[in-house]
């Protein structure tokens, strides 16, 4: 599924702070700050440990991407409840839910909006920008669908 800010919107719109997931421990906030995060991480805006980007250019580029592309970006041949990076797991005490909702709209737009046809990503290198649009779409589909928002 390819997504787009609109209809990030219009599934955000059925959310709220109270939403439970059909998998998984994350409450609607942490998700939304999460795939927030993952965003921010790809576009370099949240900086990652150095060591994690030098580990994860040697390794995960390869393998993570190959495996992403046999599964042909399908969240339904994705299991449940896999493994994340701790970055990607460490929430503040207190999320603002609407901001963090509003935000992946924006971030949404800002993925639209890249205009080259590479982009340097702190995991992976330098990567085509068709792919990082494939990777936040399949991340966030996944966790819209965790949700029972799509």
């Amino acid at each position: 599924m390819e997504l787009n800010s609109i209809l990030v919107q219009n599934s955000l719109n059925k959310l709220s702070s109270n939403s439970n997931p059909k998998w998984g421990v994350m409450s609607s906030s942490q998700m939304l700050y999460h795939c927030n995060t993952f965003i921010d991480v790809s576009l370099g805006v949240r900086k990652i440990n150095f060591f994690i980007r030098v580990f994860s250019r040697l390794f995960f580029r390869y393998f993570f991407l190959r495996y992403l592309n046999s599964i042909d970006f399908d969240i339904s041949k994705f299991s449940k409840n896999s493994s994340t990076l701790p970055i990607f797991k460490s929430f503040p005490e207190s999320i603002d839910f609407d901001e963090e909702k509003n935000k992946l709209v924006r971030n949404i737009k800002k993925i639209e909006g890249i205009s080259s046809e590479k982009i340097d990503h702190q995991m992976y290198g330098t990567i085509p920008t068709s792919t990082l649009e494939k990777l936040v779409s399949f991340h966030t589909s996944y966790h819209l669908n965790q949700f029972d928002l799509i």
